[in-house]
């Protein structure tokens, strides 16, 4: 998954958003801005060369907050980015400008969309901390860093640069958070008349429950509820634990946000 991260990136930047003069998000997107305004001073340093040179102190600050197994999948999707960059030659398959940016935030997107377990490197470490810490939405939280971007392209290559980069930027996440389910979370509520087998089966799951006891108004029998919030990857797994124990059980999920508590996500 890591390497198709990769090669969707190098793909879209590649492909088509060289061609249209259009920057990705993250740090593809700033190593294209320093990569325009180093060719426009006579200085010859690679996108992937300069992608590797700012991933260096963020890999670092990922491998303290995250972990080994997250940041070397990390590290795979950098290096293959890299990598894809390299082989795959900037070509113009599109000549209009706006197709371009469209064709290729939209791969670009999808290719974020196939993390599980890992981030993308770069900008998207930081995405993953703020998200953990204030619970916002990826596209949200990235749109908000690639601001400084857009600045930027204004200052250096005009506004009308400034406005395809915003395009593309805005569609890649827009598909993240539409697509990309893991950063979503939601409340579940499961009824039930075997609660003690299900928490015992439940009990190593990464989020908590809370439970409650209660009575049918109709069948005025003891039945308990509970309650969990969780992301919407995890869905059906839970679905399927919560069935096994309990075919019987009613499951209702519901679309939440987590404004406060101590509500970690996985990665």
């Amino acid at each position: 998954m890591a390497s198709l991260y990769g090669l969707l990136s190098a793909i879209g930047i590649n492909l088509f958003l060289s061609s249209a003069h259009s920057y990705s998000i993250g740090i593809p997107g700033i190593a294209q801005l320093i990569n325009g305004v180093l060719v426009m001073n006579h200085i010859n340093l690679s996108i992937a060369t300069l992608i590797i040179l700012l991933n260096i102190p963020l890999v670092v600050f990922s491998w303290f907050i995250f972990g080994w197994s997250y940041t070397l999948f990390s590290l795979i999707a950098v290096i293959s980015n890299v990598i894809f960059l390299n082989i795959i030659p900037e070509t113009n398959v599109i000549t209009e400008r706006l197709t371009n940016t469209i064709v290729g935030s939209v791969i670009i997107g999808i290719g974020f969309c196939f993390r599980s377990g890992f981030s993308t490197g770069g900008t998207d470490v930081i995405v993953s901390y703020v998200q953990q810490k204030f619970h916002r939405n990826i596209g949200f939280v990235n749109t908000m860093i690639n601001t400084v971007v857009l600045v930027f392209t204004a200052i250096f290559f005009g506004v009308s640069g400034a406005t395809y980069s915003l395009i593309g930027m805005v569609i890649t996440s827009f598909i993240m958070d539409k697509i990309y389910i893991q950063q979503n979370d939601v409340t579940l509520v499961v009824l039930t008349k075997k609660s003690a087998s299900l928490i015992e089966s439940l009990h190593d799951y990464t989020h908590g429950a809370t439970l409650f006891s209660g009575k049918g108004i109709y069948t005025n029998q003891r039945t308990d509820m509970l309650v969990m919030i969780i992301q919407k990857s995890d869905i059906s797994f839970l679905k399927r634990a919560i069935l096994h124990v309990d075919s019987d059980a009613f499951i209702n999920v519901q679309t939440t946000e987590v404004l406060n508590g101590n509500y970690i996500r996985k990665f």
